[in-house]
């Protein structure tokens, strides 16, 4: 992944090349291939999308998108607004098994709706007419 700070700097440098004498390029050409070699000496294995996530856990896409926002599955970084995950981080969340999974689990619980407040105006029942048509002191029917 390409963060916008090292395009700057790679756009800086391209820009600098021509200014740069052969000793510099070379010196410069041994930190990257030092860099490189780090990388790949530390197991710099690539990224995971979400798709590919979800194939190694066997679950579905939305359930890493769901333990990704939960804070179950930890990510490397966006691409995008995409989400990467590390292999290690994927292996770790699939190890959590059921822990990591029931938190991810939302009863849906009816929401509770709103008393209506009612209008003023005629009665919208029979009942309420016809109580409305009786004195006070006399039994509603």
């Amino acid at each position: 992944m390409v963060e916008p700070e090292s395009i700057r700097t790679v756009a800086t440098v391209t820009l600098a090349l021509d200014e740069l004498g052969p000793q510099t390029l070379d010196r410069l050409a041994a930190l990257v291939a030092e860099r490189l070699i780090e990388q790949r000496a530390a197991g710099a294995a690539p990224l995971l999308s979400t798709p590919e996530a979800a194939k190694a856990a066997g679950v579905h896409p939305e359930t890493v998108r769901r333990a990704i926002k939960a804070g179950a599955l930890r990510t490397a970084g966006y691409v995008g607004n995409r989400p990467r995950m590390r292999r290690t981080d994927v292996d770790a969340w699939i190890a959590g098994g059921a822990v990591g999974m029931d938190a991810l689990i939302t009863v849906s619980t009816p929401r509770a709706r709103s008393p209506r407040l009612r209008r003023a105006g005629p009665p919208r029942r029979l009942g309420e007419a016809l109580s409305s048509l009786l004195p006070e002191g006399r039994a509603a029917l």
